[in-house]
């Protein structure tokens, strides 16, 4: 089995950690259980989303080749577009605010290292390589003018596609190297991987390993002070900032079924609050925005990664604002729709909803989504938490989307998961 043969399915096995072992925490920390809405959701693997405005770059996993793609949304109708088309492994894309390039890892010419391609560009050009090692997990200052990766020097190349779910290593296995884009000049600031920028651009998140797990700090650049924000028998990483730069969410590995968690701590520490607690679900790759946290979760075993979003009004900075105003349930116009062939499904749904307070306008079979497995519901804006509310009063899976296509506040399309006893 040649390397990107093997490389290809190590990634596609991301979720089982060679290192992860069965581990009690003793401290008890508080949960709070939040729903995502599935935005990219097709038959390949989509992972690691980095959001520009309105646009989502992606790696996307298809016919055994990994490239870059960008998703745009127009209405209802999302569509794709390739950045990049090679057999090589093209995976992490992160944007550079200043050009809006795509900064991404590559193993182009059999060497792990960083590429950079514009948006108006045909071929992407080599942004930083070594010829000792491999680098890789670039991010960019919100200014434009720093960018700071991993350097790692590893003889077996298949270490690089762990950086998802970490390696374990020895603690100056990974090197976290600041770099000014206009000096050139570089330095080390850490040891560890995963780093990401506060919003000012002067603070650094990253994962750092203790010996047996891997844990989350914060280093100020301009005081040289780090300062330690987990401390668990867990693994946490893949830090990022909330918006307002208070906040950091990361990803912690379940001891129990080695799936991983979306989880949020302070930036000034504390106990971390529990996001996603999911078992058969692997949330991973947060990136936060202001329309919330982007990450990317299959649906259980030998089941395609895809885009998902927690939306921000479940997030702690949502919450600290003014609260939202009642919605009448009576005043909502609902539409249940059926795409299976199972009989009466919709109106058993219908009167499920009414038992719950809820009115439905119409009842009856969709004509565009035929045989769904899951369910859909579309919701009008303002209305998602109505829609959340919905998903959990029906049987099985919905998958929420807000959408103004429609002549009714919601839609719902029931999928052959849906049963009733």
């Amino acid at each position: 089995m040649n390397f990107l043969t093997t490389t290809l399915l190590s990634l596609v096995l991301i979720t089982q950690c060679a290192n992860c072992q069965q581990r009690q925490n003793p401290v008890q920390t508080p949960v709070e259980k939040v729903p995502y809405e599935f935005l990219i959701s097709r038959s390949n693997d989509d992972f690691t989303p980095a959001v520009s405005g309105a646009t989502i770059a992606l790696a996307t996993l298809q016919r055994q080749q990994m490239d870059i793609e960008l998703s745009f949304r127009v209405g209802r109708r999302i569509t794709f577009s390739s950045l990049t088309d090679d057999i090589s492994i093209d995976c992490h894309p992160v944007w550079d605010p200043k050009t809006q390039a795509i900064i991404f890892d590559s193993n182009r010419n059999q060497k792990i290292a960083l590429w950079s391609m514009a948006l108006s560009e045909s071929e992407p050009k080599l942004l930083i390589e070594s010829q000792s090692g491999m680098v890789f997990d670039a991010a960019i200052s919100p200014d434009g003018e720093k960018l700071v990766y991993v350097s790692a020097k590893l003889p077996d190349q298949q270490w690089w596609t762990y950086y998802v779910i970490p390696p374990s290593g020895g603690q100056n296995t990974f090197a976290i190297i600041l770099r000014d884009l206009q000096s050139q000049k570089e330095e080390k600031i850490a040891s560890g991987m995963f780093p990401a920028f506060s919003p000012d651009g002067e603070k650094i998140a990253h994962a750092s390993f203790d010996g047996s797990t891997w844990n989350l700090w914060i280093k100020d650049l301009k005081t040289g002070r780090k300062t330690q924000l987990t401390k668990s028998l867990y693994n946490d990483f893949y830090p990022t900032f909330s918006h307002d730069g208070k906040w950091i969410a990361f990803v912690r590995e379940n001891p129990a079924n080695h799936a991983t968690d979306i989880w949020i701590v302070k930036c000034t520490g504390g106990s971390p609050i529990q996001l996603t607690s999911t078992t058969q679900h692997n949330e991973g790759a947060p990136f936060w925005t202001q329309d919330g946290i982007y990450i990317h979760t299959d649906s259980g075993d030998n089941t395609p990664y895809d885009i998902a979003l927690i939306p921000p009004d479940v997030l702690p900075s949502a919450q600290a604002a003014a609260s939202k105003s009642e919605i009448d349930k009576t005043n909502i116009t609902i539409q249940v729709l059926n795409s299976t062939r199972i009989p009466k499904l919709a109106a058993r749904t219908a009167k499920l909803l009414e038992e719950h307070g809820f009115k439905v306008s119409d009842v009856g079979n969709t004509k565009r989504e035929r045989n769904l497995y899951k369910g859909k519901i579309y919701y009008k804006p303002g209305l998602r938490d109505i829609a959340r509310e919905i998903a959990e009063i029906i049987p099985g899976t919905q998958r929420l989307y807000q959408s103004e296509a429609f002549k009714y506040d919601i839609v719902i399309v029931l999928g052959r998961n849906t049963k009733y006893k």
